[in-house]
């Protein structure tokens, strides 16, 4: 069974080819009964600046102290897609709680 860690968001910087814009990022940590642990990165973001600035299906989040990750939507983003779309990064799987919080300051206890 997995035990569910932290969920929360955190301000970072969504860059599509240099232009950059302010999004909230979530990171959801979880570890399993394995012992690994596991971090989904997502966030949301207008479809309409997303389509404005080029993006079709992968941009980059720069992360609080400038951590910097590909995410991308599932598909082509299209003026038929949600008005807010969903940008994920992979799953980061970690072996333990040391590398959880090298990997993921932001899930240091405050």
């Amino acid at each position: 069974m997995t035990e569910h860690l932290k969920e929360a968001g955190y301000p970072g910087q969504i860059d599509i080819g240099g232009d950059r814009s302010a999004v909230t990022y979530k990171l959801k940590a979880s570890k399993e009964d394995n012992g690994a642990f596991h971090v989904a990165v997502s966030l949301s973001a207008p479809r309409d600046w997303l389509l404005k600035h080029g993006f079709r299906n992968e941009a980059t989040l720069v992360r609080q102290g400038g951590v910097e990750m590909p995410i991308h939507f599932e598909e082509t983003l299209n003026v038929a897609d949600n008005i807010s779309v969903t940008l994920r990064a992979d799953d980061a799987v970690m072996a333990s709680m040391d590398e959880l919080r090298r990997a993921f300051p932001e899930l240091r206890p405050t």
